[in-house]
């Protein structure tokens, strides 16, 4: 009869090797395993915090940015009309709406070709409210991603109470910024400043929306979170059609990193550069180990690269082990039919629209 610690031992490397029957979010049961990522710092991380920041400004300012006293960008639902940097769309140009959603439906589809899910970790509301705002505030409130984990598992206690009340305090305030700044974009300014003023029952409708933002904000930011990549967004389900080979994504490099060195052993002249340390699946928001390859809940955010590389320079090995590369052997290639044909048909569109905004008539 095996021994408990060999079989447990066995059972590790049975779900090691299927790692891709199941989500990284859900272990053997389907219950959801709660994630910590550990904090990074390096070359990719200061240029996130850079992007992640413009980003929330840019939201946050845009509702407030006027040309001739009209705003620069303002959906003006009820009234039917559209403000669009300095341009003034009305019903009648709603055909218009199919160029813009082409061109961005193209723009991204010529993106994923080209650099993979550079947009999931760098650029969509998603990630950069997440990783830019609220695991921020997680961080100022319940410390590290160790701290935060023995917090979740202590008993509650008056200190523990604090804590989670300042968190969650920061949390709904953040949401109503959010929330807030979101209906600006579709009655302006001025009128939800009027609308704060007064009481909610002169302004139910704008008031209930409001309400429903911020609770979806609430749970999808601080409880939902990566989830909704895995379960809802469908890009993630549609990006392997977009990619090929030639792609450039988050990699790691298996031929320099295999075989790994095995903890108790001494190094060998045929072992990799990696070290097994597990610093990249400890970083991972979404809780993978980008060791096992391309994967659906893959972001591309870059952060096992900084954790890597740390490592890498205490081990004085050559960084970049993990890297943005492809996976032909030649060597990306930008110019191939699949990105031409994004790119004429991008061209088409912008052509288009072009010519109907010339040509529209008031």
């Amino acid at each position: 009869m095996a021994s408990p610690l060999k079989a447990k031992s066995n059972l590790k490397a049975v779900e090691k090797m299927n790692f891709r029957d199941r989500s990284s979010l859900f272990d053997s049961a389907g219950a959801r395993i709660p994630l910590f990522p550990a904090e990074v710092r390096g070359f990719w991380r200061k240029r996130r915090n850079l992007v992640q920041i413009i980003l929330v400004l840019v939201f946050l300012l845009v509702p407030w940015i006027k040309i001739d006293g009209t705003p620069l960008l303002l959906i003006d639902v009820r009234q039917g009309q559209l403000f669009l940097f300095g341009l003034h769309f009305w019903r009648h140009d709603i055909p218009l709406v199919f160029f813009l959603g082409s061109f961005l439906i193209l723009s991204l589809a010529l993106m994923t070709a080209i650099a993979g899910r550079v947009w999931c970790g760098w650029a969509c509301p998603q990630t950069v409210f997440i990783d830019g705002l609220f695991r921020r505030i997680e961080r100022w409130t319940e410390g590290n991603h160790l701290q935060r984990r023995e917090w979740g598992r202590a008993p509650w206690s008056y200190q523990k109470a604090i804590r989670k009340f300042s968190k969650w305090s920061l949390f709904l305030f953040a949401s109503l910024v959010i929330s807030h700044s979101l209906i600006a974009y579709f009655v302006g300014v001025d009128a939800l400043h009027s609308m704060m003023l007064q009481n909610p029952n002169e302004h139910w409708t704008t008031f209930s929306f409001m309400a429903l933002i911020t609770a979806a904000v609430t749970f999808n930011f601080v409880w939902f979170r990566e989830q909704f990549c895995m379960i809802m967004c469908p890009y993630g389900r549609f990006q392997s059609v977009l990619m090929d080979r030639d792609s450039v994504t988050v990699q790691y490099d298996s031929a320099r990193g295999e075989p790994r060195k095995e903890k108790g052993k001494s190094a060998t002249q045929s072992q990799g550069s990696c070290v097994d340390c597990r610093r990249c699946v400890a970083v991972c928001p979404t809780g993978i180990d980008i060791r096992d390859g391309i994967q659906l809940e893959c972001i591309s955010c870059t952060a096992c690269i900084d954790a890597c590389d740390e490592i890498m320079v205490k081990t004085k090995q050559p960084t970049g082990l993990i890297r943005y590369m492809s996976s032909s052997v030649e060597g990306p290639q930008l110019f191939r039919p699949r990105t031409l044909l994004y790119a004429v048909l991008l061209l088409m569109t912008l052509l288009g629209l072009g010519y109907n905004l010339l040509s529209r008539q008031s």
